[in-house]
């Protein structure tokens, strides 16, 4: 492990013009006109070797939802905005998958990376401040963390210890912290059929306050006992149109609107009886707060805002939502907070204090944090807030690949986050009058990942449509899901194979008296399940039955395995 470390005992003042073709630290270029944020700086500036610059493959996270990207080689590796981290290099062709992640290890948000070709051609890479920063205060410092481990699971693992235990952090198991995290949930986000609507059913009513509890008595009818819900942003005031998605408008009041809950929040809360997991968006800058607590100064841009005192702002925000039965906050549209909040590219410490001031205020009220849409950066800050307990690792519902969530989770659990892998129908049939229609084509593969992710179960069907039998498998029957140890991740067999787009991952248990138990998962038939890639020596193979599930049929493990897929086209296989 290596930590190096930038600091500014005099401070840095980056509004002044520098002279023509200047650049501070070795960053780039400083000249601009008028004092406007310029540059950046770089320390360390780290030289590829040669032997190393087109041989070790890599990967790292970009842009929105912390997408999971490969690179051929560090030559490939290109950063982008808030993303590019961590960077994780390994050698697939040695024995033990020896890896290196790099990484900020504080204020991630006011950092950068930076991939240069060098006065030998080959790749530097250059880690500093975020270019458009204006000030560094006195004494301010920067670090980044080079991490070194053996294998890509047990490598990731070993970093994120290590970024957890900089900010002073445990890793706590918050599988089964309480019934949102622990139980199956009823979800009304993007993609589901209650997002931006109530049916075609004119019976049921024309509000939510009307058809909610109707959809609520279904599931208690026919025994499947959610417990939680999720309101997603169809039910407080925006200051514009919601376009496709849900995307549009920033929050104005995060209140219930008169024409969704007629009664008011309470009112609702007392007709379900469940905990509440209920989704914001960026903060507007004409919201009622701006002009009501006039005591919170904000920071103001065209389309959004943000509050000079975060702390401050959050611990009285959370105060105001007595009687919901809010026990988590999900927080999504972060990326769009970030990309349209000037202050937030120009101030140093913003970007930190707004999430630890959210997490914090989050806490006093005795609530968790969902981030949604995150920025990498903004991930790797939740390291040190323990409030933010799950993470989304894939983009909606309406996005065909959200169930691959196992590069994801390599990321999130390392951090002590559970990966959430959104919403999804349970049934095959098609949703006539919801949002999204459907219909599902793999209901099985979508709720076997949400289990095998260790965050929460979320069926979105539509009244009437909700595969029972298909839900009830994931959990018992008082809707307490059934979790393995950690989340599936990606083996490290397919890092070993340089196999883009690889999608086998795995997960186990240990039951007392009977060790570990394994679970496997391989979209796609044609491939036979590896002792290795579940934990088992190959020597060691035949101490161990290998059950498919969807055949129901067992037999001796062996070094290699071909198994047969299920309906779906996927194999998914329990190994004991």
């Amino acid at each position: 492990m290596i930590v190096f470390e930038q600091r500014f005992p005099k401070g840095l003042d980056l509004r002044r013009t520098a002279p023509a073709g200047a650049a501070r630290g070795g960053g780039p270029s400083d000249a601009a006109a008028g004092g406007e944020a310029v540059g950046g700086t770089v320390f360390p500036r780290i030289d590829v070797n040669a032997s190393y610059a087109n041989s070790l493959p890599c990967f790292s996270y970009h842009g929105v939802f912390a997408v999971f990207s490969e690179c051929s080689s560090l030559s490939a590796y290109v950063p982008s905005e808030q993303g590019g981290v961590p960077l994780v290099m390994y050698s697939p062709d040695e024995p033990d998958l020896p890896m290196l992640v790099l990484s900020p290890l504080n204020e991630p948000m006011a950092t950068s990376i930076s991939r240069d070709a060098g006065l030998t051609g080959l790749p530097q890479l250059g880690l500093g401040l975020l270019p458009g920063i204006e000030v560094v205060p006195k004494d301010w410092s920067q670090l980044f963390l080079l991490s070194a481990g053996s294998g890509v699971n047990e490598g990731m693992m070993a970093w994120g210890d290590r970024m957890l235990r900089y900010h002073g952090q445990q890793r706590v198991d918050n599988r089964y912290r309480d019934d949102v995290h622990g139980g199956i949930g009823f979800w009304t986000d993007n993609g589901g059929y209650y997002h931006y609507s109530v049916g075609h059913n004119a019976s049921l009513g024309a509000t939510y306050e009307e058809v909610l509890p109707k959809v609520k008595a279904y599931h208690d009818a026919i025994g499947v006992p959610f417990r939680h819900w999720q309101f997603d942003s169809w039910f407080y005031p925006k200051d514009g149109p919601v376009g496709q998605g849900g995307g549009g408008g920033a929050v104005t009041n995060w209140t219930a609107l008169a024409s969704v809950f007629p009664g008011g929040m309470a009112r609702i809360q007392a007709q379900l009886r469940v905990p509440l997991v209920m989704h914001n968006r960026q903060w507007s800058p004409t919201s009622d707060y701006i002009h009501n607590w006039t005591d919170i100064d904000w920071h103001v841009s065209k389309t959004t805002a943000l509050p000079k005192d975060p702390l401050r702002f959050f611990e009285r925000f959370f105060g105001e939502q007595q009687g919901w039965g809010l026990a988590m906050y999900e927080q999504d549209w972060m990326t769009k907070q970030y990309q349209e909040t000037d202050a937030l590219k120009s101030n140093v410490s913003l970007g930190g204090l707004w999430l630890r001031g959210m997490a914090a205020g989050a806490a006093s009220a005795n609530r968790t944090v969902q981030y949604c849409m995150p920025l990498p950066t903004q991930v790797l800050a939740a390291a040190e807030l323990p409030a933010v307990t799950n993470v989304r690792a894939s983009g909606d519902y309406v996005d065909r690949g959200q169930w691959d969530i196992g590069n994801n989770a390599l990321l999130l659990w390392a951090l002590n986050k559970l990966p959430f892998k959104d919403g999804f129908y349970t049934s095959t049939q098609p949703q006539i009058g919801g949002e999204t229609v459907g219909p599902e084509r793999n209901p099985d593969r979508e709720a076997i990942m949400a289990t095998l992710s260790c965050a929460m179960v979320a069926p979105m069907d539509g009244i009437y449509l909700l595969n029972a039998s298909r839900v009830m498998a994931t959990c018992r029957k008082d809707g307490v899901v059934l979790k393995p140890d950690r989340p599936a991740t990606t083996v490290d067999a397919c890092y070993r194979r340089r196999e883009p787009g690889c999608r086998v991952y795995s997960t186990h248990s240990a039951v007392s008296g009977l060790g570990a138990i394994r679970y496997y998962f391989a979209n796609g038939s044609a491939r036979a399940l590896l002792a290795d890639e579940v934990g088992v020596a190959p020597e060691a193979a035949s101490d161990f039955a290998v059950l498919n599930w969807y055949t129901r049929t067992a037999r001796r493990l062996e070094a290699t395995n071909w198994l047969g897929a299920g309906y779906e086209g996927h194999v998914y296989a329990v190994v004991a």
